[in-house]
């Protein structure tokens, strides 16, 4: 009879060593996708967690694909439509921080230099109602996907191009609005009532899965990006209340517009038109 597997020796290593950021990726995206000419691919972008209104919307007239994301789910377009006379493309990234960031690095190897995302996200404190647009300032970071592109702190900060940009398409549209800072989580069913208050005390005032994850890879590659969130499910009472967030298809189509509309700011303040 043979006796136990021999047991591996305990390493109290640390997940990253000193250098192992600074070196490129294996797989760096720029050596896998090409980049495109400017007149294929704009140079700004909408990243919409709306699938529906994504789909809704680049199915009607004027809207374009670009290029096609593939994967073994299934393949994402690129869509491109024209707002305010300047082309702006829009595309599903997919849900949680790995999947959105995959999307984000790829749009970046392909020549998008500046992003506008647009999600729900759930509300930490009771005078959000459902609907309110909320401008990402920070992030806390709860998800593994940041570290990987060195981030240490605790808290992600968004550029302040992208916050400004984000204001004034949202006070164009006559569209009151919140900014400050979201946590952004992997487990999103393991929200405990102590950390839902730990979270409030850092002074966030919602919860998603992707947004430190999206400025850590923004800040890393060099690209702008700014985010909307869209007052959705609650948090803030003693049980979950879902606000009826998932039949809100106009909303979401109305915050796309102006998410579409705050990249078209981000790309003119970029190239100064």
């Amino acid at each position: 009879m043979s006796g136990p597997p021999p047991q591996e020796p305990h390493r109290a290593e640390p997940l990253h060593l000193a250098g192992d950021l600074d070196e490129p990726g294996v797989l760096e995206p720029a050596q896998i996708y090409r980049r495109l000419p400017d007149d294929e691919v704009p140079d700004a972008a909408v990243l919409c967690f709306f699938p529906d209104t994504v789909r809704a919307i680049g199915a009607r007239e004027g809207s374009s694909v670009a290029f096609t994301f593939s994967g073994i789910i299934g393949e994402q377009p690129c869509h491109v439509r024209e707002v305010g006379g300047r082309r702006i493309a829009f595309l599903f990234p997919e849900i949680g921080a790995p999947r959105a960031t995959m999307f984000l690095e790829e749009a970046i190897a392909r020549g998008i230099t500046r992003f506008v995302a647009v999600g729900s996200a759930g509300v930490l404190v009771p005078d959000l109602v459902m609907g309110h647009p909320f401008v990402v300032t920070s992030a806390l970071r709860d998800e593994g996907t940041s570290a990987h592109y060195g981030v240490t702190s605790s808290v992600v900060a968004a550029p302040p191009t992208g916050i400004q940009a984000c204001i004034d398409a949202l006070d164009a549209a006559g569209a009151p609005h919140r900014s400050g800072r979201t946590w952004t989580t992997d487990g999103i069913y393991r929200e405990t009532r102590s950390t839902v208050a730990r979270r409030i005390a850092a002074g966030c005032a919602v919860v998603e899965m992707e947004a430190s994850a999206l400025l850590a890879v923004a800040a890393f590659r060099g690209v702008e990006l700014g985010q909307i969130l869209f007052s959705a499910d609650s948090l803030a009472g003693e049980d979950w209340d879902h606000r009826g967030w998932v039949s809100a298809e106009d909303a979401h189509e109305q915050v796309f517009w102006i998410a579409m509309d705050a990249a078209r700011r981000l790309a003119e303040a970029g190239r100064g038109d």
